[in-house]
């Protein structure tokens, strides 16, 4: 680590074992695919093509700006656009992240209790669909299950705000699309189907030497009797 006036900046050096996040998220998948009708409608999106979800991601900050993630997440959605055709969703997603500090990249060593991280990421997802499918009076249940992992790209946005030198609060959005079109177990012009997922958090700082910016006197790498 190396100091810049009285503030802790960071060195590639830096032990492997510093500056590590755990966030636990939860909320809701929504879908967008041929048998949604919502897609302009947040609220009814939320109400009708949505179910619960939640999700553990491990970070790993290289510096005040940048950290990759490992993510597991699990959720699902539903649509009753069509009576012939009513469906549900369930999957379980793992996959990883790049992200980056916004206000740290737009302001060196930003300073506030607030703040946006951006990211990207790639990864894999298990699910199984339901449908009820009714033809001349006749309902059937037909029933859809990945049985290998599918692939799927995502980037999204997480607000957050400190609550404790360890804690902090989140607000996260992000926007995922999958690289098949049975998420909805009806295909239509081969057509991606895409989910979208919403939630609320928290988040536990460990060994963090990003935050709150303590000055060198209390940082225990100066000799400083301070923990973090």
């Amino acid at each position: 680590m190396e100091a810049t006036g009285q503030r802790i900046k960071h060195r590639k050096d830096s032990p492997f074992w510093y500056n590590w996040s755990v966030d636990m998220n939860f909320g809701l998948t929504s879908y967008y695919g041929d048998l949604s009708q919502y897609d302009n409608d947040f609220i009814e999106k939320l109400i009708h093509e949505s179910k619960p979800a939640a999700a553990l991601k491990i970070t790993k900050y290289f510096d005040y700006k940048f950290g990759v993630s490992g993510q597991v997440m699990v959720g699902g959605f539903s649509s009753d656009y069509k009576e012939n055709n009513v469906f549900g969703t369930r999957l379980f997603e793992y996959n990883i992240q790049a992200n980056v500090d916004l206000l740290n990249i737009i302001n060196d060593f930003n300073r506030r209790n607030s703040g946006i991280t951006l990211y990207v990421g790639i990864g894999q997802f298990l699910f199984k669909t339901t449908s009820e499918i009714t033809i001349a009076g006749v309902t059937t249940v037909d029933v859809h299950n990945s049985g290998v992992p599918e692939f799927v790209y995502f980037f999204g946005s997480t607000l957050y705000h400190k609550i404790h030198p360890r804690f902090y609060l989140l607000m996260d959005l992000s926007i995922r699309q999958a690289q098949n079109d049975n998420l909805d177990n009806f295909v239509k012009n081969d057509d991606f189907d895409y989910y979208s997922f919403i939630s609320l958090g928290i988040s536990l700082q460990i060994n963090n030497l990003k935050f709150p910016f303590e000055k060198l006197g209390d940082c225990p790498a100066y000799g400083g009797n301070k923990s973090f």
